[in-house]
């Protein structure tokens, strides 16, 4: 595949993308996509996108600290949650 914004070759690789709501954060890593080897864009697939948005939505209902740290994964949701105070 090519990259739609150099047309450079897209690799398999992972990612990470963070969520910012209501003062709290939630981190979901191992995302898989395809990145540009040349400028660093990356992309999604469908499903991942919709998959990625699935766990961000529920740990929306069920988030009690400042930041969630979750694995992507395709069948199931488990976070590392964070104190409400994070040492800076």
């Amino acid at each position: 595949m090519k990259c739609v914004v150099c047309k450079g070759e897209l690799k398999k690789a992972t990612t990470s993308e963070f969520k910012d709501f209501q003062n709290r954060i939630i981190f979901v890593r191992d995302i898989p996509c395809h990145k540009c080897s040349e400028c660093g864009e990356f992309v999604f697939s469908l499903k991942v996108g919709v998959r990625v948005e699935e766990i961000i939505d529920t740990l929306k209902e069920s988030l009690t600290a400042e930041i969630a740290v979750v694995q992507y994964s395709l069948t199931e949701i488990k976070a590392v949650q964070y104190s409400e105070t994070v040492a800076a």
